[in-house]
């Protein structure tokens, strides 16, 4: 039995709102009532984990260890599987790549400029061929002559700026051959200025032959920004490929290694398993650059780079086997995600034929291979030889990601039965984030992903989100969720963001039948490197951002940190109750509203008990009206909205409760219907919504979220329909043409909420609370059956003064949890939550 038919919060956690309307005043109190003996489903072990994504320069630029930029000299490359089309690089499918959006060109060396002071003379150039592999066959031409009063080579700005450190040392290594040079290199860290950040090392003599050369360098002061600097100390041509910088120190000191502090910070989250390589990098936008294990393994000069769908090339340098070797050195489970033979659908997606899908079903079978077999296989061998003997045990494999319609049924079965049949002990996973159960009726598979990308306020109405879940049909991993629309600012990640997920992550506890496995995406950001969405900015956000030499976790990062470590065995009924609260009236202003569509409208009224608030046949203009997007004009005595998609208009005061809005609409063009908006306060809005999700239903909804039940129904277009809704206290009526469509009740608006469990190794009462209230919370607690409580207890709490706090590299601890012990008076116990705060209480039984 799920422990949703014992949590009393209820549906009206679903309609709860920050910072609006009927404020839970600071005199209310919460009664919180805990059931020990009454448990539900088990809490998977695993449930919290990470997806590791080449996005944001997460891995290229941060994690992995390489601090040189197109070390290979094969950034210039135009992206595979696209062609030059009017000057643009396109996909088959005409989809723009963005090559050039970020500087890119390929004519010149990108990341790399020639230094040239003084009397010197120098001039660099890219050669497509003769490099050191096949792979690596790009290289750079290097003609120098140098002077007395000058100095010629070439340089590497890095990531945004090498990140060098006082003290530390850094592995170069590089390739070079001359034509009539023969040396020396002279090679150095240096800052925006010229001014040293390292000591120099020489490179010679250089033959006609290619030749690796390593030196260390040892960092003479710490800057972010720094760059590499490779001088010819006289006259000739030298070629130089595969130009390498790594830090000595990686994590766990591993050779091709990882950053070391943002690694920690990945370690500090105790994932219980790690997604990867994607997300979108698996499809990529064309099916030569779609993510394939087999071009990431071995020797990294042979390791052949590609385009990524997030507009820079990928090294490869974090390939299959250091993804593998990671999640053993953090103690997590591998979950693969492989390319299913469709690109990604945002890129004008390509389709691998189904008589072409042979490899691609052997490449994840060959993957099983690779991660699993012994070192006496085909696949297997090649593990071995990279230092891994042992097999990975990979248990977890996701076929495709973020894919749709019957191409990709198609194309997921074949692939499935085949790894079925071959490796049945292997749980599978679907992605029906953009697709619909009923699309994959025929498919098989243990686990279903789902990602959500939403503002906090969706998050927060989302406590119940699984309490009605079909517990018959798969499980759910919730692979990419996160706060990052601005419902009010920027709420990325800060406080705000953060506890509003936390009340997600929280009613996901309470429904650990239905939901198994969570992690938050995008995991990892450059500060300088984030990436920008196609027409859409501003950038994706992160968990962890840093530069070149700093790190730091925003206020997500410590509440699911928290969540990780504060999990229980399972949830035990937990009752939140506020004996003194006031009654629900639903209040505020007017609007009118389109979703995907054009629509007109006229003649609108508004009155309570016979008096008039508002009438209005727009016969001369609309002043009094606060257009929100879209294109908003008057004609002939009608409101119309003219531009296709999102655009709404608002009129009246934030007060105005218990009235009657009628009014005339239609709809002029689009997919859809119109919206009609009311009880708008604080940012924060119901609507009717006619015609919604595709012209198939009416529903009212509370920002997105549903308030009642849907209605299936259909929008005529150019039809003119009577709109009347009768506001009453919490009672919302609805009529389209004199006929009542929706009679329903708001519940209270929940900000409020709480759960507990025990946890498994130590027997600790876990009790986690969200206070979303700029009001502390008065409780009274009762905990039964648990046994005698000692009377101290661990309390972390974390807070600040503003939801719009967050970290920074400047400042990375401006909000960081803080734990304390409190005094606990027996079973039966009064605390006061802090306003805009999570708290973890851990409650230990009395020893006798």
């Amino acid at each position: 039995m799920s422990l949703l038919r014992h949590v009393k919060i209820g549906i009206a956690s679903l309609i709860f709102f920050l910072g609006g309307l009927l404020l839970v005043p600071a005199a209310e109190s919460a009664v919180i009532s805990i059931d020990a003996t009454n448990a539900g489903p088990a809490i998977n072990p695993r449930m919290y984990g990470i997806f590791l994504e080449e996005i944001n320069h997460g891995v290229d630029g941060g994690l992995y260890g390489e601090l040189v930029r197109n070390r290979a000299f094969e950034d210039s490359r135009p992206p595979e599987g696209y062609t030059l089309q009017d000057g643009v690089w396109r996909n088959v499918k005409g989809f723009d790549s963005g090559f050039s959006r970020y500087g890119y060109t390929t004519n010149g060396v990108p990341f790399w400029s020639l230094i040239q002071t003084g009397a010197a003379k120098g001039a660099m150039r890219v050669e497509t061929t003769g490099g050191i592999t096949p792979q690596s066959c790009y290289c750079l031409r290097l003609d120098a002559e140098p002077a007395a009063d000058g100095r010629v080579g070439v340089a590497n700005e890095g990531f945004f700026g090498i990140g060098v450190r006082q003290g530390e040392q850094y592995r170069l290594s590089l390739h070079a051959r001359g034509g009539d040079f023969k040396g020396p290199l002279r090679v150095r860290l240096e800052d925006a200025n010229g001014a040293p950040c390292s000591d120099e090392v020489e490179i010679g003599p250089i033959g006609k032959s290619w030749q690796k050369f390593e030196k260390i360098l040892t960092g003479s002061k710490t800057d972010s920004k720094a760059r590499l600097v490779i001088e010819a100390g006289a006259k000739g041509t030298v070629w130089l490929d595969f130009v390498s910088l790594f830090p000595t120190k990686t994590w766990k000191n591993r050779p091709n290694g990882l950053r070391p502090d943002i690694a920690d910070m990945i370690a500090g989250l105790h994932p219980g398993f790690v997604r990867f390589p994607g997300g979108c990098v698996v499809e990529a936008g064309s099916v030569a650059t779609a993510y394939n294990w087999k071009l990431t393994v071995g020797p990294v000069e042979q390791r052949q780079e590609r385009w990524g769908p997030w507009n820079y090339r990928r090294t490869q340098g974090m390939g299959l086997f250091e993804y593998l070797q990671f999640c053993e050195d953090l103690g997590a489970e591998p979950l693969y995600v492989g390319f299913a033979g469709q690109t990604c659908i945002f890129r004008r997606p390509q389709l691998v034929p189904m008589d072409d899908m042979w490899w691609v079903r052997n490449n994840l079978l060959d993957v099983v291979e690779y991660a699993n077999g012994s070192a006496n296989s085909k696949w297997g061998a090649l593990r071995a030889r990279a230092g891994h003997p042992a097999p990975f045990n990979l248990k977890l494999m996701e076929i495709g990601n973020e894919n749709q319609g019957p191409e990709f049924e198609q194309r997921y079965n074949l692939i499935h039965e085949a790894l079925k049949s071959k490796y049945p002990g292997i749980r599978y996973l679907a992605d029906l984030s953009w697709t619909s159960r009923e699309s994959m009726a025929d498919a098989q598979f243990d686990i279903q992903d789902q990602h959500y990308y939403n503002s906090s306020r969706w998050f927060a109405t989302r406590f119940n989100e699984y309490d009605g879940r079909d517990r018959k049909l798969p499980p759910l991993y919730l692979g990419e969720l996160a706060v990052t629309t601005q419902d009010a600012g920027n709420l990325r990640g800060n406080l705000r963001a953060a506890l509003s997920e936390g009340v997600f992550l929280m009613g996901c506890e309470r429904n650990s039948d239905v939901v198994r496995m969570v992690s938050y995406a995008p995991l990892l950001a450059n500060v300088d490197g984030r990436t920008e969405l196609t027409g859409s900015p501003p950038p994706w956000h992160a968990m962890i951002y840093f530069d070149g030499t700093r790190v730091f976790g925003t206020v997500s990062y410590s509440l699911w940190k928290l969540f990780g470590a504060n999990h229980p065995a399972h949830c035990v009924q937990t009752d939140v109750s506020f004996p003194n609260a006031k009654p629900v009236v639903v209040s505020g202003q007017i609007g009118l509203g389109t979703w995907a569509d054009t629509a007109e409208f006229k003649d609108i009224h508004v009155e309570k008990d016979g008096k008039v608030f508002f009438n209005s046949d727009f016969s001369t203009n609309a002043d009094d009206w606060q257009p929100n997007g879209g294109r908003w004009s008057i004609k002939n005595g009608v409101y119309r909205q003219g531009q296709t998609g999102q655009g709404f208009s608002y009129f009246g005061d934030e007060n105005w409760s218990d009235y009657t809005l009628t009014l005339k609409a239609r709809n002029t063009g689009g997919s859809e219907g119109f919206l009609i908006v009311f009880g708008r306060k604080g940012g924060d809005r119901y609507w009717w919504n006619l015609g919604g999700w595709g012209n198939t239903q009416d529903a009212i909804e509370y920002n997105q979220t549903p308030v009642g039940p849907p209605v299936p129904a259909k929008i005529e277009r150019n039809r003119w329909y009577d709109v009347k809704i009768v506001l009453s206290g919490a009672r919302i009526r609805c009529y389209l043409d004199g006929k009542l469509i929706h009679d329903a009740t708001v519940p209270r608006q929940e900000k409020f909420f709480a759960v507990a469990g025990p946890d498994a190794s130590t027997g600790h009462m876990i009790i986690k609370a969200i206070n979303l209230d700029a009001n502390a919370v008065p409780a009274q607690l009762n905990v039964d059956h648990f046994g005698p409580i000692s009377h101290t207890a661990r309390m972390t709490v974390l807070t600040s003064p503003g939801l719009a706090d967050n970290n920074s590299l400047e400042n990375p601890a401006k909000v960081q949890p803080v734990t304390s012990t409190v005094e606990i008076s027996g079973n039966n116990f009064s605390h006061e939550f802090a306003p805009h705060s999570l708290t973890i209480l851990r409650l230990k039984a009395r020893e006798e």
